[in-house]
């Protein structure tokens, strides 16, 4: 018997974090639509708050299968770290392509 197999169970375990964020607040974004968690753990993640709101769009839209492959892009843009950089440096520079 291998003596790795009890780590296997305690990696099911769910992590949570503590993001400093009250009861309150998290039902005042809840009732504007936004889950404050979220927000926190993208941030945390090393997204850039400006554009944590944006990711959180774009994945709604994916989820729900009406994001256009360029919103599809552009959160991939945004979720990779160098991409990501790249795109903060140009962002005044993007032009969106003209719909055929």
């Amino acid at each position: 018997m291998s003596s790795d197999s009890g780590s296997i169970e305690e990696n099911k375990t769910p992590r949570i974090e503590n993001f400093g964020v009250s009861v309150e607040e998290y039902l005042e974004g809840l009732a504007k639509g936004i889950d404050i968690l979220e927000v926190r753990s993208l941030e945390r993640w090393g997204i850039p708050s400006e554009l944590v709101m944006e990711l959180i769009e774009i994945n709604k839209r994916v989820s729900n299968g009406t994001a256009k492959p360029e919103e599809v892009v552009r959160g991939l843009q945004i979720m990779s770290p160098p991409i990501r950089q790249q795109r903060i440096d140009e962002d005044a520079e993007f032009v969106e392509p003209d719909s055929v």
